[in-house]
């Protein structure tokens, strides 16, 4: 208790001055800033443990917020900042008792100074709903050396003796008291700002495996599982001259959840997709037809259906019944016990059925696998399957119109959200009725054009100078 004490004068200390200490090494901070700034959606509910002067906070822009620090004099300041929007407690967090559930916790650089990690965390654990994240950032303990002499030469924000944590130690905490970790890593290297260079540089030493220890920020994000629980189910079946496959989904489709509903989209179809489609044939699901014309491609179908979709989850089914509907049972499955947030399907897996894919189809599919794999820094197997599921509330926050069939948009989303990714296995058979709409030659250039999109608003912003809210 006698250090607690201690870091409290401290930082009561330097509070006048911690905004200016901030801005000779912005950045450093604006490093830290862009870690939270990636993985928390605007409007979001946060609370704020070590809210300091509140700078990090505003900048997030909650819809609800509370933030806690030990200092009042920090408080003081993170007030005036912050105004009556958020809820204020100077406390020890020890002390602190949860009031009310947010679906963020936020804990920058203040593990280091904490003598009862394990209190903090449980603390953080019972402010989040379900499914609630936390993200973590501390200074790399390799780089202590170097900030002692900082420190010295008043170069860097004053500081006091710290805690020596490393991500593997923040990783454990985490796990002893009830998270599951999503991603961790290390950035900043270079945390002096140097135009072009240190941008360059600090993205090029993140990509190297030893190189990468000696970035100066750790991070972690995990989350708060899901307990097990029913859910309400939207099939979305984008549909383009699929005549011949429309009553046979229908007599497939598994009834999930709390409920099922089917929604087919006919995206201009110039054959009788849409009259196919015959509500009578099921009374144990609820089953509709989107139509319009003319051909806008399947990005704009499937994003047509989740807006009009009512179900919990939203799930992805191809027209051409070349994974059959049984198999949405398991992507259900491991969202509804709560082992993902987001459900690849990937067929690489089992043996395809006779022609089911193209020789070209199955390389360059392989080949992009490696590049989105890289850009989110998580395995995917299988970037084009055609079989999805993700909540319907984290589709709200998912930016589309980057891939002209939203297998990459949605990737490339659930990857910025931070949601808990897995794959389900799907066994692809030849289609029995029509022609693959994909040509892997004529389309290289727009799936290319996605992973651009990708690389520079989820690499690269994490090292950018310019700031980009997610």
């Amino acid at each position: 208790m006698r250090r607690n004490e201690g870091v409290k004068i401290f930082f009561d200390s330097i509070a006048k001055n911690y905004d200016r200490y901030q801005k000779r090494n912005f950045y450093y901070h604006r490093l830290i800033e862009n870690i939270h700034l990636l993985s928390i959606p605007s409007k979001s509910t946060i609370i704020d443990f070590g809210c300091g002067t509140g700078k990090l906070l505003a900048k997030l822009n909650p819809s609800r917020a509370c933030a806690i620090d030990f200092s009042p004099n920090m408080v003081l300041v993170a007030k005036r900042r912050l105004g009556n929007n958020v809820k204020f407690v100077c406390s020890d967090f020890v002390s602190f008792t949860p009031q009310e559930k947010y679906d963020y916790a936020v804990i920058s650089n203040t593990l280091e100074y904490v003598s009862d990690i394990d209190s903090l965390l449980s603390k953080a654990y019972d402010s989040l709903n379900e499914g609630g994240k936390i993200i973590i950032t501390s200074v790399n303990p390799v780089w202590r050396l170097i900030l002692r002499i900082g420190n010295r030469l008043h170069i860097k924000t004053p500081d006091v003796e710290k805690n020596f944590l490393t991500n593997k130690d923040v990783v454990n905490f985490l796990e002893v008291v009830g998270f599951e970790v999503i991603t961790e890593g290390l950035t900043g290297a270079i945390p002096i700002y140097i135009p072009f260079i240190s941008p360059f540089l600090n993205f090029l030493i993140r990509e190297l495996p030893l190189l990468r220890q000696l970035g100066s920020i750790q991070y972690v994000i995990a989350k708060k599982r899901r307990l097990p629980r029913e859910y309400s189910c939207s099939i979305i079946v984008p549909c383009y001259n699929e005549a011949g496959n429309i009553k046979t989904i229908i007599q497939k489709i598994p009834k999930m959840g709390k409920y099922t509903e089917l929604i087919f989209v006919d995206d201009g179809s110039q054959d009788s997709t849409a009259n196919q489609v015959d509500s009578s044939l099921r009374d144990d699901i609820k089953i509709r037809c989107i139509s319009y014309k003319p051909n806008r491609g399947k990005l704009y179908a499937i994003t047509t259906g989740f807006h009009n979709a009512k179900g919990d989850i939203l799930f992805i089914l191809d027209a051409d019944l070349a994974v059959t509907p049984d198999e949405l049972r398991r992507f259900y499955k491991v969202i509804a016990e709560g082992y993902a947030d987001f459900v690849n399907g990937t067929r690489f897996v089992y043996p395809m059925e006779g022609k089911a894919m193209k020789l070209a189809n199955y390389f360059g599919n392989k080949l992009f696998c490696l590049v989105v794999s890289w850009i989110i820094d998580q395995r995917i197997s299988d970037t084009l399957c055609g079989s999805k599921a993700l909540f319907r509330k984290d589709f709200l926050y998912i930016s589309t119109g980057h891939d002209p069939w939203g297998d990459y948009d949605l990737i490339f989303g659930a990857a910025k959200l931070k949601l808990k990714i897995r794959e389900v296995a799907v066994h692809y058979k030849e289609r029995k009725y029509g022609e693959s709409k994909m040509k892997p030659l004529k389309h290289a250039n727009a799936l290319l054009k996605a992973c651009f999109w990708g690389l520079k608003n989820i690499k690269f912003s994490l090292v950018s100078r310019k700031q980009r809210h997610f």
